[in-house]
């Protein structure tokens, strides 16, 4: 089907440029064939409240990558890894194969669409940059559109020049500045994810704390667990408390846990774990000390959950904080039964007393049998 098409578009390519003269070339550099207009809508999610006078038209940048594609295994896969992978897999891949763009376009406004025509190929790699192709620097304001892989269908039209055109919508979303922790508990058999954990999120005001609340404002409570008003952020399954409210400002906030899971209790870490956004936009989010990955569209990449960092640890009831060591004590240790003491045998405190008082005794009935065997044994002879 593939070939059938490409031989229908060299025909039509043969009569376009019979018709409309010399096509113009995007990139000198690549075996052109029959070029095709990529017509992208951005698609952008923004937030009713954004600001959108703040925001910038983005620049995108297209690169073939049908070479790379069609040597893939699984070629699903490969697609897969460059949204789920985010900016900085998309820069290592194209470093790494040393890609050169086909076109770099800018949009005349921020919901502008972004047109390319460019050689047909099999795969398009395509990426947000700054204008000077820096992927990492395509922020704009907390907007990024995830590097996507194009691959060409039949769902095309023939525009009047005798071109391909394809009409697609790009992934362009808000990205949080979402800080996130992962709950985990340590008991005598490891540790594991913590389903309900309860954090509240405050920052300083002075020595007055002011606690986060539904609406993503901040004020002071005397139970932060108890006030309806206070924002909670619970652990799923994988241990996961994200923040979920309005977009902070910068400035040091911290989680503090307010309700542990069944089973489990609280510790001084896990009730003030310090969270940083920075002021600049293109900086990460840090918790505990830790960069975070970008959170884009409230979710995070299945990559981030499995490595689940920063952890904030809860010990179990029957595990006491402390240890140094997840691994249980002994329990006839624990139980403080025997240890070794003299020649091994003799056991300890209270349990030593007894046994003196039976040894001194079986002394006792020991000489007084021997003295009682040696008088007899004189009278008889």
């Amino acid at each position: 089907m593939k070939r059938l098409l490409k031989f229908t578009f060299m025909i039509a390519a043969f009569l376009a440029m019979s018709l409309f003269g010399v096509r113009q070339v995007f990139a000198d550099d690549v075996d052109v064939s029959q070029e095709v207009h990529i017509h992208i809508n951005l698609g952008l999610k923004l937030p009713a409240s954004a600001d959108i006078s703040r925001l910038r038209a983005p620049t995108f940048e297209i690169f073939d990558i049908s070479q790379q594609f069609d040597a893939a295994e699984d070629q699903k896969e490969f697609t897969a890894k460059f949204p789920l992978g985010g900016q900085s897999y998309a820069r290592n891949f194209i470093e790494k194969h040393g890609l050169k763009p086909l076109s770099r376009q800018t949009g005349s406004s921020v919901t502008a669409s972004i047109d390319f025509i460019v050689p047909g190929r099999d795969a398009y790699l395509i990426v947000q940059t700054d204008g000077n192709g820096v992927i990492e620097n395509a922020g704009n304001n907390g907007t990024y559109t995830l590097p996507f892989v194009f691959l060409p269908d039949d769902n095309f039209k023939i525009d009047s020049q005798g071109m391909m055109w394809y009409q697609i919508k790009g992934k362009t979303s808000l990205v949080q500045r979402s800080p996130y922790l992962f709950k985990y508990g340590r008991n005598a058999g490891g540790e594991l994810p913590l389903g309900n954990a309860k954090f509240v999120l405050y920052r300083l005001d002075g020595s007055m704390k002011l606690y986060c609340t539904n609406s993503g404002s901040f004020k002071t409570s005397d139970s932060p667990l108890n006030d309806g008003d206070v924002a909670k952020f619970t652990s799923n399954s994988s241990g996961l408390v994200m923040y979920d409210r309005g977009s902070l400002e910068p400035g040091t906030y911290y989680f503090c846990e307010v309700q542990a899971p069944k089973g489990y209790r609280m510790t001084s870490e896990s009730q003030k774990v310090k969270v940083e956004i920075p002021s600049r936009l293109d900086d990460g989010v840090k918790v505990n000390g830790v960069n975070l990955d970008k959170v884009y569209g409230s979710a995070l990449s299945d990559r981030t959950v499995s490595a689940a960092r920063p952890r904030i640890y809860n010990y179990s009831i029957e595990y006491p904080p402390g240890k140094s060591s997840v691994t249980p004590p002994s329990p006839e240790i624990h139980k403080g039964v025997r240890r070794k003491g003299l020649w091994g045998m003799l056991p300890q405190t209270g349990e030593a007393k007894s046994f003196m008082l039976l040894l001194g005794i079986g002394i006792i009935c020991l000489v007084v049998l021997v003295s009682v065997k040696r008088r007899n044994y004189k009278e008889e002879h």
